[in-house]
């Protein structure tokens, strides 16, 4: 009753101008708890990371993803319909880690007969995994993969205060090593629906764009 209460007396407006002042302060509230400069509200965990996909990368461009992600079985290969994204998976350990070497392997290199690699994807939790929880110390490193190559890393963190609270740490510690993530009010809130997704003002200006292009702008 309080939720539904709380639906029906929120102030309310156009999203798509930035007008509606609850999802404006929604936003801000996401990028604050996750140490980022900004966030972008979405229906669904699924748009959120369609959108991040297509805010980092142009056509042509490589994925690196686990054999196991949610992005690669269960998001009904999106980014490649719409963003004509190619999807260059790598095998997913039962922890829900992408070996070190296999991420390195997949980064392509300047060759005028590859796609160019243009984002490297993590999840955490990772679903198909048992729900594992992947470490930070682990991201870290992927982070300095990434780093050595000049590509961003994102985040599929449906669950990642589910992460957090597993690993006793405040979930900034989880997403400082990704440049964007996206995570799921309806999980670990119990939500009826929504996703933010959070990462740079650059970054969440694109996606911001690209959420309008996928039909998400309410």
């Amino acid at each position: 009753p309080a939720m539904r209460r709380a639906m029906y007396e929120a102030e309310v407006g156009d999203d798509v101008w930035g007008e509606d002042p609850t999802v404006v302060r929604l936003q801000e509230l996401a990028a604050e708890r996750m140490g980022k400069e900004a966030a972008l509200f979405v229906p669904s965990g699924t748009m959120g990371n369609l959108v991040s996909l297509l805010a980092h990368c142009q056509r042509g461009h490589e994925v690196i993803l686990g054999s196991e992600c949610h992005i690669f079985i269960y998001e009904v290969g999106a980014a490649a319909v719409f963003g004509g994204l190619i999807y260059h998976i790598v095998p997913t350990t039962r922890f829900g880690e992408l070996p070190l070497d296999e991420i390195r392997g997949a980064v392509r290199g300047p060759n005028l007969h590859f796609p160019p690699t243009g984002l490297i994807c993590l999840e955490n939790t990772h679903n198909r995994c048992g729900g594992t929880v992947v470490s930070p110390a682990y991201m870290a490193q992927v982070r300095e993969i990434a780093d050595q190559h000049k590509l961003p890393l994102h985040l599929d963190g449906a669950r990642i205060f589910n992460a957090a609270l597993a690993l006793g740490v405040d979930v900034r510690e989880i997403a400082r090593h990704v440049d964007s993530l996206m995570f799921c009010l309806s999980k670990g809130l119990s939500a009826p629906v929504g996703s933010l997704v959070c990462g740079s003002k650059t970054f969440v200006e694109r996606a911001h764009r690209m959420r309008k292009m996928a039909g998400g702008a309410m």
